[in-house]
């Protein structure tokens, strides 16, 4: 893939794919922009706001860059400015490109915007609306099929197996379409060396969330299901 950035001011740049050089506003990624034309379809709540908009025959998915845990408290969505490159916004635009081209399922970038002020920045980005049936955590409390718990173990170890750190890998980040797979939201993600401790640190972290969010009468059936995940994953995992 192609991209281009440009310079809209002394302090604010825009990264786009090939295809929509030329047609990226930046008022894009301001939702009001969306909602006063009628395109802004629904948003998703987390530790960044998402939301969906309409794209002709396709649909978007704006996100803007929030902090989390206790920084959050103090400074909502501001990151110390280090240089473009380093933003949030170009980082996980990158990242997004570099799996694309190893043919992993993630969401295809569309665009990406970072605008300095003073000491910081703030960031937004959107992505290609991934059409799926649900998220991982949509399955948790019900009679969902043992063979996508699977999957998702082998798609998991497909990412480690490139060296794909997701930084937030929860039920919630993880996307079913029938029997694909994808992950979303590699904030703060990264590829590196694969090593067992970071790969590891990322399982743990899914477990958590499965049993934060796992309903007192599925724990025995999630329990036996993620014996089969974790057998998937360890199958498919290079040595």
């Amino acid at each position: 893939m192609q991209d281009n950035i440009t310079k809209v001011n002394d302090n604010c740049w825009i990264l786009t794919n090939k295809k929509l050089l030329g047609k990226v506003d930046f008022q894009w990624f301001d939702d009001s922009y969306w909602l006063n034309q009628g395109r802004l379809l629904g948003a998703s709540s987390g530790r960044g706001s998402a939301w969906m908009v309409k794209s002709g025959n396709e649909k978007m998915m704006l996100r803007h860059y929030y902090r989390g845990g206790i920084p959050a408290k103090f400074i909502k969505d501001k990151y110390f400015w280090t240089g473009l490159n380093n933003t949030r916004s170009f980082s996980e635009y990158k990242l997004l490109e570099k799996m694309l081209t190893l043919g992993l399922p993630v969401p295809e970038p569309l665009t990406a915007n970072a605008c300095k002020k003073g000491l910081f920045y703030q960031a937004n980005i959107i992505i290609k609306y991934i059409v799926h049936d649900s998220t991982f955590a949509g399955l948790l409390n019900n009679d969902s099929d043992y063979k996508t718990w699977e999957n998702i173990g082998k798609t998991i170890a497909q990412f480690h197996n490139f060296g794909i750190n997701h930084a937030d890998l929860n039920v919630n980040n993880i996307l079913v379409n029938k029997e694909q797979i994808f992950l979303i939201d590699f904030d703060h993600s990264k590829q590196c060396k694969p090593r067992k401790m970071w790969q590891q640190a990322n399982i743990k972290r899914l477990k958590r969330s499965i049993d934060k969010l796992t309903s007192s009468e599925f724990i025995d059936q999630n329990n036996k299901k993620w014996l089969l995940l974790t057998a998937a994953y360890t199958n498919s995992i290079n040595d």
